[in-house]
């Protein structure tokens, strides 16, 4: 029988203090909880009381609880879903949102079209197209709009931001800025394990490839672009990172789906430089590292950009069309 997501908000958040990766001391927000699991607050209090009757957690003069029943030092920083890895890198808490496989689809035609153009979205549409409310239509613009693909325009128009040549290089100047300075916080922190974990996620792909999913890829890309980067500990730079996806986002729906895997390692290498010096911690070597394969990955993505408009056809889903602009 499947566990309620409170259950299985309480398996995690026991699993990671009995595993060290919630380390004593540590601040517990019921907001920054919540938003890691993507729910509301109430389970997240509830859950806390529990933990806190056990004697797991104790209260805190601040606002929130501490892990542990005496700790000493505080200490405070932002959860991300690292803090709950369980076996196999994923986040303990699984739960299938229908809308989050709808995002799925109109995220990929989103992209694909993004490559070829500037586009209006209209949500009504949308909504027709995916047979839901207006409501889950909305709550799949607004993830699309976090992650840079659409901006809003009037009323129920959305524009779908074109994603040629100089806007990918844009977004890679600002990658280059923020990440090496993010990574090379996160390996004062990261929890040796943590990192362990990654390099064992590299090794496994690196055996198979090129017998490996785009997924896999994508997963492996999000381990250090984002879950890595995240431990930096710096939200505000996370939010301007979170609009760079669309760089992630041009391999994520080509590769293995509409072009063939690269003959060579698309990543591992590069990708396992920069976990090997966060591992020896050695955070200046570790931004370096990460500096030199974002400056080597932008003319790889660059490249398939323009094979991609030069030779795909797209077909346009009912709720685009070309803007007139173009």
């Amino acid at each position: 029988m499947t566990k309620t997501l409170q259950e299985q908000l309480y398996q995690a958040l026991a699993n990671s203090i009995e595993r060290g990766h919630l380390e004593p001391g540590l601040v517990l927000l019921e907001g920054n909880i919540a938003k890691v699991f993507g729910m509301s607050r109430s389970p997240v209090r509830q859950t806390l009381g529990r933990l806190h009757e056990e004697g797991a957690i104790s209260r805190f003069e601040g606002r929130g609880y501490l892990v542990g029943r005496h700790p000493g030092d505080i200490i405070r920083r932002t959860l991300t879903a690292g803090d709950f890895r369980v076996v196999g890198g994923r986040a303990a808490i699984e739960r299938k949102d229908a809308w989050r496989s709808m995002a799925e689809t109109v995220e990929r035609d989103v992209v694909l079209c993004s490559m070829k153009g500037r586009l209006e979205l209209n949500e009504l549409q949308l909504a027709k197209t995916l047979k839901v409310s207006r409501t889950v239509t909305h709550r799949i613009l607004l993830h699309l709009q976090s992650l840079g693909v659409v901006e809003k325009a009037k009323y129920t128009s959305w524009s779908v931001v074109p994603l040629d040549e100089s806007r990918l290089h844009h977004l890679y100047e600002a990658r280059l800025q923020l990440e090496p300075f993010m990574i090379g916080q996160a390996c004062q922190v990261m929890p040796e394990s943590e990192i362990t974990q990654f390099l064992d996620r590299l090794e496994d792909a690196a055996r198979q490839y090129p017998n490996v999913p785009g997924s896999t890829l994508d997963a492996l890309e999000n381990d250090l672009h984002h879950e890595a980067v995240a431990r930096g500990g710096n939200p505000e730079i996370l939010g301007m990172l979170r609009r760079t996806r669309p760089i992630l986002l041009v391999s994520k729906h080509l590769l293995g789906a509409l072009f063939d895997m690269p003959a060579e390692d698309p990543f591992f290498d590069e990708h396992r430089a920069v976990f090997e010096k966060m591992l020896a911690r050695r955070p200046d070597q570790a931004g370096r590292a990460l500096h030199s394969h974002l400056a080597r990955s932008e003319g790889k993505v660059q490249a398939r950009l323009a094979a991609f408009r030069e030779t795909a056809q797209v077909d346009l889903p009912a709720y685009l069309r070309w803007d007139e602009r173009d």
